[in-house]
Formats: C-alpha cells, structure tokens, sequence
C-alpha cells in the first residue's frame, strides 16, 4: 500500500472522529504526514506541514479552523506525497507555483540529507513549473 493511501485513510478516520478537538485534529494529520513522508528528513516534512497550515491552504481565511477545511488540506497533502513517493499525478498538477517555489526552496535547504533520485525528480518538476524564476 502505497504512502499516499496510508494518509489518505488516516485523515478520513481522523476527520470523522467527533470526539477530537479540531486542534488534536491537525496533530494527528500532521503526525500521519510526517510518518507518509518516511523517505525525507522529518524536519523538512514538518516544515511543509507548517508551511500549509500557516498559509491557510484551502480556507478563505488562512485559518483552518474547520473539519471541511482540514480534510480539504489533507486530500492535498496526499498529493505531495505522492510526489514525494515519485508519483506525481502530471495529468491532474494539484500544486500551484507557490508551492512548487516552497518545496524547492525546502528541498534545497535538506538537499544533502534526501536521496539522489527523490531531488532530482523533484527538482525536475520544480524547474518544469517555473519554480526558479
């Protein structure tokens, strides 16, 4: 089973739990991505988390403080794992320029701890969506 089902399953079950807190909530979402994203340096994946949850992505507001909200992130965190598990879905491209100039930026910064053929391909996408403007 893939990285991306693994998450994905985990965030259903997490959202419909009625009895966390929506704080817990993105705890345990951030926990079930950093264990989806196994094959880089956690610091880096924690850093992503971070970086969506600080950027509001997929509210109106920049503050996820809703369930709906929350899965919305989570459905997009799977697809940068599958990005990361070399994956990447090019027909459907979910991520956006920001994005792309944030994990290049990231992935710069951890280059020397992720495997060779992870960066490249990563980077190769990067470079393909304008990330290095």
């Amino acid at each position: 089973m893939g990285a991306s089902v693994v998450l994905y399953r985990g965030i259903e079950k997490t959202i419909k739990n009625m009895e966390s807190s929506m704080e817990n909530k993105k705890d345990t979402i951030a926990d079930l991505f950093v264990k989806s994203g196994f094959m880089l340096p956690e610091d880096l994946v924690e850093d992503l988390y971070q970086y969506y949850l600080d950027t509001g992505w997929g509210s109106d507001t920049n503050d996820i403080s809703e369930p709906d909200q929350l899965r919305e992130l989570g459905y997009h965190l799977v697809d940068v794992i599958d990005l990361f598990d070399m994956d990447y879905d090019e027909k459907k491209d979910p991520l956006v320029l920001e994005e792309w100039i944030t994990i290049k930026n990231m992935f710069s910064t951890y280059a020397d701890d992720i495997e060779d053929d992870l960066l490249t391909y990563v980077m190769q996408f990067a470079i393909a969506k304008g990330a290095f403007r």
